[in-house]
Formats: C-alpha cells, structure tokens, sequence
C-alpha cells in the first residue's frame, strides 16, 4: 500500500473593494420651506440646506445619523445641547 500525501487546498480570500458607507441622515429641526421637512430622511442634505449651512454652520447639527435619534430627541425635550440651539437658530429662520 502506498501512501498518498493530500495537499490541504488553501483558498486565498481576495479582498472585496470596500463600497463607500451611505449614511442617511433625519433632519430634527423645525420644518422650513426651501430648507428640509421636520423628521424627514436624506440620503443627501438638499443643496438649498447646504447653502444656509454654509451661512449658519449650526445648522449641520440638525441632520444627525439615525441611530443617533434618541438623543437628539431626547436634547429637544429638554432644551439643552448643541441640538437645541441649533434648532433655535433654525427658528429664527423660519420667521
């Protein structure tokens, strides 16, 4: 009898490109027209929220990511943290 040698077969695991993360982001300001719609989900911040943002930079931190949600609602109800007063700032604008 004669005695084969098995070679274990190794597979190379070829490394997927990684695709970009789209984080979607819930706008938890105050509705303004022209602006972005209270509780609404963007894949992209509108481009006319853009240029407010770039005037006001606040502003930004009223898209925050989903999962951050609870908090920011939980700032709202108290009316502490830079969430409330950058929906303050958004107040003024809607005025």
């Amino acid at each position: 009898m004669s005695k084969t040698k098995v070679k274990a077969k190794t597979r190379r695991r070829t490394a997927k490109p990684k695709q970009p993360v789209q984080t979607r982001k819930m706008y938890v300001g105050p509705t303004i027209p022209g602006f972005a719609i209270q509780n609404r989900v963007y894949s992209d911040i509108p481009e006319t929220a853009l240029s407010k943002i770039r005037e006001i930079p606040e502003l930004i931190n009223l898209f925050v990511d989903i999962t951050e949600y609870p908090k920011a609602n939980k700032m709202l109800r108290e009316g502490a943290g830079y969430i409330y007063s950058a929906y303050l700032k958004a107040l003024a604008l809607k005025k």
